[in-house]
């Protein structure tokens, strides 16, 4: 078994924890590889702003990979954060306490 690093856990937890977050997450699984910024922007009822304060967040833990075209955005899912986090908690559910 790893050891598990349960401050790093909590905080990739209290990112996804946000229900817009977890959306995006969601939107970006069922994309065929990568979405503009403005794409994504299109599927929510925020302002640029708002939704720049969440990209932010999921590029910053990960979960998501940024790459600027131009002027343009363009985000895409990080399946290995995804698949690190759901062993991490498979571990911690397996944990012997």
């Amino acid at each position: 078994m790893n050891k598990i690093n349960y401050t790093k856990i909590a905080k990739q937890l209290k990112v996804m924890a946000e229900p817009k977050r977890l959306k995006i997450i969601n939107l970006l699984s069922n994309a065929n590889g990568e979405m503009c910024a403005s794409e994504i922007l299109k599927a929510f009822r925020v302002t640029q702003p708002t939704l720049s304060h969440d990209m932010k967040a999921l590029v910053d833990e990960k979960f998501v990979m940024a790459r600027r075209e131009g002027q343009k955005m363009f985000y895409s899912l990080n399946p290995d954060t995804i698949f690190d986090i759901q062993a991490a908690l498979g571990d911690i559910c397996n944990e012997d306490m």
